[in-house]
This record gives structure tokens, C-alpha cells and sequence, in this order.
């Protein structure tokens, strides 16, 4: 059970995962307090990943459609919509300073934002548009409210992905209510009870680490420093104003600090909005440039950094740990542990979401897993882009043998393929010893059917690519895998 200060009991302690945020899809929450990540609508509404992306376009038809009601004064339209925006403790994602207090907005919350969006100049001038720019333009909403309202708006994807989260690390779960979601299709907020982890008799939901930032995209504080203050300078340089300053060099300078100072110019919400119906070319130039802000998610170090108590990221022990496996069969659930937290970590941000896709356990326990190919660049992405083959997903079979894989090991993968599910698998064996039977399978498989491909990884692979994911090479992992598909191909 917990004990100590707060931050220092996580959901992996608590369900007895043994594994590293590294090794995990997801982030690693802390259960008796918050960590200081958002959930950003902006990022997921341009995220690469698909279902990440379909989450975002939840909460993009949520707004629109209470921007739509606010422009026509549909009141009761508007506070039904602004309701069940509480805090969501079962993220344990924010601010709080220990235990997850439910902050957020209440009822009569509601109809204050209400009130608040009804009067501001922004939604009726047009200016506001997304989600996050109630940051920028509306006093008293920052960026754990509007992370909130994401979270609340797409709980029943982030309560799908917590029950796949849980079949794949063998974590319990009881049916316990799990909020109030939005229905897209009814327009209007559900309640539902469904299959969650649960600690202190409260189900806890997962937060995928894609979906996080250390803080929302647009950003106030970041417009106004990067933007408006430099627009400003320009104008009083070429006003000639008396903030100008002569350097020794004949250069004029109007300084961002004697900018700040003038009452007129000074950082607030409301500043930033009349400035913006203003000057509407310099907001959309800083909206233009947002996609580029959010492309990649946080690392795990950064993530790890938002700890209460930081852990170390990438274990050291690892291919120690590979090595104490003995091969066969009365190892392989052992095995096919370590090697789904391995991927994870060692392809992390290309491939997502890994999913148990089936489960034997008839003396000899088999789990094959899958991950969503979320890949903008590096192998899985030349996969699709510059070898032309439909990689949806990454089906992935694990084969614990004390002998080489054979041919029911690829009909079994071929099998698995098809365009639907993906046509690139990857077998992960321990050892090979006839190369150039394995590699003749392989190349077999793609001339017997070119649309399909298999690569084989085994131990030698695992601690090649362990080595370069310690030392951040990923480009070099690209390269093994671009190599090791090569040999198939040629």
C-alpha cells in the first residue's frame, strides 16, 4: 500500500508492473496525488495517431457545437453542455499539491463560464475558434481546466484504452461507475458504469503518453512574449516613439521589458484579445505555426521529470534481464512480458498502443500483441510511404523456443496478415542458428505473396536495439530494422 510522501506510489507499484515509464504505453500516474501533465485538445486533433486523432475530433465537434449555441443565445442548450466538466481525479493528471482534490467546475462553475462566454468579445467577433483558445482569451480559464474538459469530453475512448492497457499487463478490474462521457451523436453527456482498475474503492483511468504536454498549445504567455511584444517593437522603432533606444552602434532598440512596464501593454487576457481583433494577421500567423509545436510527444524523461519522485528512465539491467530467461516453454509468459515492454520502449513514438490479441494458456501460455503504427518518420514509416505496404498495425509473435522457428511459426504470422490488421509482422525468437533457413522463409513469404513481409528479430537483435534506445539512437534503429527488411526483400 501507499506509504511515505505524496508521489511516491504509482499505479505501477500498485498493480505490481514491473516495468519502467519506458516501458509503458502510458503514463505511469502517481496514486495519491497529481503530475503536472495536460492532456492537449490541440495536439490530439493533429496527432498522427489515429485514434488519438478521432479523440480529438470529439472534442473539435463538442466546442463547435457549444460555440453554435452560445452565438444564439441558446442558454439552457449551453449549461447542459458546460455541465460534468469536474475534475478528473481518475487521471490524476494537473496541479493539485497533494491529494486530488476535484477541483474544477460545479454546477454553478457552469453557468459562471457561461456567463463569462456569453459576454466575451471573442466568440462574437469570431476571433475564438478552438478550444484552446479559451486560454488565451478567457480570464480564469488555464490550461488544468481546459485539460480537463478534454479528458471528460473523450472518456470512453481514454476508458477503451485503460481496459486494453489492463488485459495486456494482466491488471484486475471491477465494474465501478466511470463518469459521464459526451455523445457525439445524442449531444449530451452519459453516465456509465465499466470494467476499471481500481484503488480506494475509485476507478482509476489511463492517460497514453502521445497524449500528453507540459503545457497546452495555444499558450498566452508564449504569444505574447514571441509575437505581440516583437510586432511592437517594430511599430514604436518605426514610430520613432520615445521607448526607443540608441545603441552606440546607431542601432534603435525599443526593449521588451520598457514594453511591458507601460500600462497599456501590460500581459492579461483582455490585452491580448483587443490586441488580436486588431491585429488578426499576427494571431493567425502564430495559429499557422502551432501544428509545428505539438508534432512530437513528450519524451519519457520529461515525462519522469514531472514526478513528484523521478525514477531513472531506461533500466541498465536489461539484457541481463533477457539473458536470465532460460528458453522454452515453461518460460514463455516471462518472456513475452519482457519482450512487449521492450518494444514498447525500444519503438516508442512509432508504434502505440500495444494490444494483447490473443491469450492460450493450456500448460503453454502464447500472448501475441499488436501496436498501432503511429509512425510519422524513421522504418515504420518508410514502411508505408516508401515500401508501399498497409501497416495499420504492427502484429508482433513472441517464441520463446529452445530451437529454430520453422514454418507453422511463419504460416501462423502469414496467417495474421491482411489488410485490415497490417501485412508486416515481426516474429521475436531467442536464438537462430540456421540463418539462412530463417532468411529463406522470409524471403519465401514475400514472393509467395508480395503485399505481405516478415522480419525476425532474436536475441541479438533485442540487445543490439536495447543498446541503441539507451543511447537515443533512434535513427539507428531505423537503420537495423531498414537492413534487416532489406535482407528479406533482396
Amino acid at each position: 500500500m501507499a506509504s511515505g510522501k505524496p508521489g511516491t506510489y504509482r499505479f505501477s507499484d500498485h498493480f505490481k508492473i514491473n516495468k519502467k515509464q519506458s516501458q509503458l504505453d502510458f503514463v505511469d500516474i502517481p496514486l495519491d496525488t497529481d503530475i503536472r501533465l495536460y492532456v492537449d485538445p490541440y495536439a490530439l486533433h493533429i496527432s498522427p495517431v489515429d485514434w488519438i486523432r478521432t479523440a480529438g475530433a470529439l472534442v473539435v465537434s463538442y466546442f463547435d457545437l457549444l460555440l453554435q449555441a452560445l452565438k444564439r443565445g441558446d442558454k439552457s442548450k449551453a449549461i447542459i453542455m458546460l455541465s460534468h466538466l469536474h475534475e478528473p481525479n481518475e487521471t490524476r493528471l494537473g496541479q493539485s499539491k497533494g491529494l486530488p482534490n476535484g477541483r474544477g467546475w460545479g454546477d454553478r462553475q457552469a453557468r459562471q463560464l457561461y456567463d463569462a462566454l456569453a459576454r466575451s468579445k471573442a466568440i462574437k467577433s469570431g476571433l475564438l475558434k478552438d478550444i484552446g483558445d479559451l486560454e488565451l482569451f478567457l480570464p480564469g480559464i488555464a490550461e488544468d481546466k481546459i485539460s480537463d474538459l478534454a479528458i471528460n469530453v473523450i472518456r470512453s475512448e481514454l476508458v477503451a484504452y485503460t481496459q486494453e492497457q489492463c488485459e495486456l499487463h494482466d491488471v484486475p478490474t471491477e465494474e465501478v461507475p466511470a463518469k459521464a462521457f459526451w455523445n457525439p451523436d445524442e449531444e449530451r453527456w452519459e453516465a456509465t458504469y465499466a470494467q476499471l482498475p481500481v484503488y480506494k474503492d475509485e476507478g482509476v483511468v489511463l492517460i497514453p503518453k502521445v497524449a500528453v504536454r507540459r503545457r497546452l498549445i495555444p499558450d498566452g504567455i508564449e504569444y505574447y512574449t514571441h509575437y505581440i511584444l516583437p510586432f511592437l517593437q517594430a511599430e514604436h522603432i518605426s514610430a520613432k516613439s520615445a521607448l526607443v533606444t540608441l545603441l552606440r552602434n546607431g542601432e534603435r532598440k525599443v526593449y521588451k521589458t520598457d514594453l511591458r512596464a507601460q500600462s497599456k501593454y501590460r500581459y492579461s487576457k483582455e490585452f491580448l484579445l483587443e490586441f488580436s481583433e486588431r491585429n488578426r494577421r499576427i494571431f493567425k500567423s502564430y495559429k499557422d505555426l502551432l501544428p509545428k509545436k505539438v508534432e512530437k510527444p513528450e519524451s519519457d524523461f520529461v515525462i519522469e521529470s514531472r514526478q513528484r519522485e523521478p525514477r531513472q528512465v531506461v533500466s541498465t539491467d536489461l539484457v541481463r534481464d533477457l539473458e536470465q530467461i532460460p528458453p522454452g516453454r515453461g518460460h514463455a509468459s516471462q518472456y513475452h512480458n519482457f519482450i512487449k515492454g521492450v518494444l514498447t520502449g525500444v519503438f516508442a513514438p512509432s508504434l502505440t498502443r500495444p494490444k494483447r490479441e490473443q491469450d492460450i494458456d493450456e500448460g503453454r501460455k502464447r500472448i501475441d500483441i499488436s501496436f498501432h503504427n503511429s509512425a510519422t518518420d524513421g522504418f515504420f514509416s518508410k514502411l508505408v510511404n516508401q515500401h508501399k505496404y498497409v501497416v495499420p498495425y504492427v502484429p508482433i509473435e513472441c517464441k520463446n523456443y529452445t530451437d529454430d522457428i520453422a514454418n507453422p511459426e511463419f504460416d501462423q504470422m502469414l496467417g495474421r496478415l491482411n489488410r485490415r490488421r497490417g501485412m508486416f509482422g515481426i516474429i521475436v525468437c531467442r536464438t537462430i542458428v540456421d540463418k539462412d533457413a530463417v532468411l529463406k522463409r522470409c524471403q519465401d513469404a514475400v514472393k509467395n505473396d508480395p503485399e505481405k513481409a516478415i522480419t525476425v528479430l532474436d536475441d541479438v537483435d533485442i540487445k543490439k536495439l536495447l543498446d541503441l534506445a539507451a543511447n537515443g539512437k533512434t535513427k539507428e534503429i531505423s537503420a537495423h530494422l531498414e537492413d534487416k527488411l532489406r535482407e528479406v526483400l533482396d
